[in-house]
């Protein structure tokens, strides 16, 4: 299959119909000259450069998956297997990997071992718990369509008054919809007593291991966690050659890292507060603010990425449609996916030209331009026109076939296939790929002063 070239206008068609699916109407028409595509086994090498396909340390297998919005890898290394979902995900894991080997070598030392014997700590456990064979890790990785498909469950009222849990066109019971909200509330306090016991009391001599490392104190590799916390109650441990490499630039890294910079200085429950009062700041209530901290699949490092985000688009209208969305995940990685796409929107108003307000409606955000046209972001690394993608992006384009705006863009941080492009063309979308792919400012930066 050939390579789309860099930011091929292509008129659009499943980016706009995944959107669209997430609003639960009725397909429309496929185009009918967009034939289906059936894409099958990738090869990583095709969308990774050489310093994320292997290293010292792991290495990434040379078959990947698809479910025709996204590109999902296993990394392997002697620590164990790790899906990844695209390759912010796959750059994640190998920075996870890295700390991993280092704190191994940290575990050799005399302060270290002296320490485990007179109880301080534990010895270090280095071997993931995760299934070894690459492929049934792959199979492992769930769908990320069929998710953006549906309608957004929670939605913000006008005024940004209160958050309710959405009701369908069809109606329901007045009683059902009470009982539904009370066990969705007990729900979300169990969840979040659970993420605060888990997240919320990490200590500042762990934070300060994290950022020697630099990983995500927040991280969900919970191998990884387990080992910072072993080391980090040992005193002594602070200088012993950490070597930092810096990653090659993956789109939005610049975000990522401005982020890590607060999470890795701030203690928890101060940057947890931070956030909420910056958003009531914005006119949100503590209620809705609660809700969306209290989501445990959405990290806090996530959420203060989105929080920054958010404050970056002041005057932008319809910013309560991107909480609505947060509040409503359900999986870390379509976590990661939604902060992902609204932090390149950031980027898109800085870059390209001023956002007037995002939309409401599908699950990945939809904002409408100066101009007046509509733009849509993904960070996937490859997308194809599969019968869901197909399905998805007819009921997507009936969200918007009354909308007035005569331009609409689809950008893709990866690849958008032949079958993709032909279908958007015939639905009048612009399919923008390979966007930001290699920014100037997304390059790894330079090692930090030693001492660190």
């Amino acid at each position: 299959m050939r390579r789309v070239r860099q930011e091929s206008r292509l008129r659009w068609p499943a980016a706009l119909w995944l959107l669209a699916s997430s609003a639960g109407l009725a397909p429309a028409t496929p185009a009918r000259g967009a034939a289906v595509e059936t894409p099958g086994p990738l090869r990583s090498d095709r969308y990774l450069s050489a310093e994320l396909l292997s290293g010292p340390d792991w290495k990434v297998e040379p078959e990947a998956a698809t479910d025709g919005f996204g590109v999902s890898y296993a990394v392997t290394s002697r620590f164990g297997t790790w899906p990844a979902r695209g390759r912010t995900q796959v750059a994640t894991r190998i920075s996870e990997i890295r700390a991993l080997a280092q704190l191994e070598e940290v575990s050799k030392t005399d302060v270290f071992v002296d320490a485990v014997k007179t109880s301080v700590t534990a010895p270090l456990r280095l071997v993931s718990s995760f299934a070894d064979n690459p492929k049934e890790t792959l199979k492992g990785i769930p769908s990320g369509v069929g998710r953006w498909f549906k309608k957004t469950s929670f939605q913000v009222k006008e005024g940004y008054h209160d958050t309710k849990q959405a009701v369908s066109k069809d109606g329901q019971a007045e009683g059902e919809a009470k009982e539904g909200d009370k066990q969705l509330k007990e729900k979300g306090k169990e969840e979040a007593t659970r993420y605060a016991l888990n997240y919320l009391r990490i200590s500042g001599a762990e934070r300060n291991w994290y950022a020697k490392l630099q990983v995500d104190p927040y991280t969900d590799n919970q191998l990884l966690r387990d080992a910072v916390t072993s080391v980090a109650r040992v005193e002594g441990l602070t200088s012993f050659g950490m070597k930092f490499v810096g990653l090659p630039g993956i789109p939005g890294a610049r975000e990522i890292r401005r982020t890590m910079e607060i999470v890795w200085t701030t203690d928890p429950w101060e940057l947890r507060m931070n956030n909420r009062k910056k958003l009531l700041a914005m006119g949100f209530t503590e209620e809705t603010a609660r809700a969306f901290e209290d989501n445990p699949w959405i990290s806090l490092s996530l959420q203060t990425a989105l929080v920054q985000a958010l404050e970056s688009l002041a005057g932008v209208g319809g910013r309560e449609h991107l909480i609505e969305r947060a509040i409503d995940v359900e999986s870390r990685q379509e976590a990661s996916t939604l902060v992902s796409s609204v932090l390149l929107l950031e980027r898109y108003h800085r870059q390209q030209g001023p956002l007037a307000e995002f939309l409401a409606g599908a699950r990945l955000p939809v904002a409408r331009t100066a101009k007046g046209e509509l733009v849509t972001l993904a960070l996937a690394d490859a997308l194809f026109w599969t019968g869901p993608v197909a399905e998805g992006a007819g009921e997507f384009a009936a969200i918007y076939a009354e909308d007035p705006s005569k331009v609409r863009l689809f950008y893709v941080a990866g690849e958008a296939s032949p079958g993709f492009v032909a279908g958007a063309r015939e639905l009048g979308w612009e399919v923008h790929d390979r966007w930001q792919l290699s920014a100037a400012e997304d390059a790894a930066p330079a090692p930090p002063p030693a001492g660190r």
